[in-house]
Order: C-alpha cells, then structure tokens, then sequence
C-alpha cells in the first residue's frame, strides 16, 4: 500500500467513528448550558401577603347648637359667663374641696367644686344644675323636660340639649319605680372643648317631670390632677351623684 493509500485509509476511519455518536447525546461546553438554563420551567410569581386594613374610625357623639341652651356655650365656661344665660339660683347650692373621676374606677383629687341649680329662663326646664371645677363649668344637669310628648323616650332628652350620641346606652334600673340610660365614654364619645363626656338620663315613673339629663366631664386626669389625688374620708359622701351605669 502506497503512503497515499495510508493517508486516505485513515482519513476514512476518522469519519467513521466521528459519524457513530449517537444522535441526541449532550453537547459540551457553554451552548449545552445555556440551553439547558432556557428548558426550566418558569417559577410562577411569589404570592403577596394582603395588607391589613386599618379599623373603620367609630362615629363620635355630634353636638347641634340649634337649641336654647347649647352645650358648647356652657360647659368649661367661666362662673359669670354660664349664670348669664340663666334665672335666678334655686337654693344656696354647696361647695367642697374634691372633684370625682370615673377613669374607669371612681376617683377623687383635690379642686375647688361648687355646685348650684338655676331656674330656666326658656321655661323649658324645672331646673338646670352647672357643677363648677376650680371656677369653671365641668358637667352640667337639666331637670323636669316640660315639653315631652307622649311616652317618656330618652331620645328626646338628648335632642333637647342637642346631643346625637352613637351607640345605645345600657339601661338599668337603680330603685324601684326609676329607670336610667347611661352612656359611659365609649359608648358616648362626646368630647366638648377638649374634654370628655359621659351621659345619663333618668325618670321616675315614666313622668316627664321628674326626668333629668347630666353631661358629666369624665376626661383622664391630668398630670397635675394625679398629683392631687385623695381617698374618700371613711363615712363621709363625697360625691353628689351616683356611680355610672355599667
């Protein structure tokens, strides 16, 4: 064989053997990776966490000032300020040298409290008692409504001072024969000038005339009020109303 017959005869044997790799087998280097990158399946997007919503904000207790005696007038008013849009005072009143909290638990603190009943110059009214706290307006009382028609409703004792309050009130009876509604904070969310408010309606009998409504200041203490706190002297009253209906 001739060495130009040797060249040829390997020439064919490399293409032979070059030509057996089976079809399909994995190519090598950089293209075989790329490929296989682009046949993964695509991850699916990450689901989000829905955000929480913030609470809906609760209604809050609406003062109307189209009334005779509007609240905002009244309370947290200066003594000469408030007696100038009633009649004469009915008794001689009272005085004493502590004011109560219901914070929620009752609490007394040191101040200059006064309280006195005016006659109604409107004539709506049997009375109206204004409980006065170093000098000024803190909680205000108004006594035999004298325009209530038909059963007696609490719903009419409010609207005649004014208030709109948002939730009903818990209804109890504290002595035979008399029936009150008490709105506390959180049922009333009444604040007036910068101060909370808690409400009370009563009745005796169901008669008009010996209803009342009270919008009582029941705001937290202040940092100087907490410094004057006291304890009730054993045997001793020292409130003029009752505690709220619970």
């Amino acid at each position: 064989m001739t060495s130009l017959q040797r060249v040829c005869a390997w020439a064919w044997a490399f293409a032979v053997i070059g030509c057996s790799q089976p079809a399909g087998s994995p190519k090598a280097g950089p293209e075989a990776k790329v490929e296989a990158k682009a046949a993964e399946p695509a991850k699916p997007p990450e689901a989000k966490t829905p955000e929480a919503k913030a609470p809906a904000p609760k209604t809050l207790g609406k003062v109307r000032n189209d009334v005779p005696l509007p609240l905002p007038a009244l309370l947290d008013q200066p003594v000469a300020s408030v007696e100038a849009n009633f009649g004469e005072p009915q008794g001689k009143g009272m005085a004493r040298s502590t004011c109560v909290r219901f914070t929620p638990e009752r609490t007394f603190f040191r101040c200059s409290f006064a309280l006195q009943r005016y006659a109604d110059k409107g004539d709506e009214w049997a009375g109206i008692r204004v409980e006065y706290e170093d000098g000024v307006a803190a909680s205000i009382g108004f006594d035999g409504f004298k325009k209530g028609n038909g059963p007696f409703d609490p719903k009419q004792l409010l609207a005649a001072v004014g208030l709109e309050l948002p939730d009903e009130p818990r209804a109890d009876a504290p002595a035979e024969g008399v029936r009150r509604w008490a709105w506390f904070n959180d049922r009333a969310r009444l604040t007036i000038g910068g101060h909370q408010y808690r409400v009370e309606v009563s009745v005796v009998g169901d008669d008009w005339a010996r209803s009342r409504i009270d919008v009582l200041r029941n705001g937290p203490l202040t940092p100087e009020q907490q410094a004057k706190v006291v304890q009730p002297g054993a045997g001793k009253p020292e409130i003029s109303e009752p505690p709220p209906g619970q």
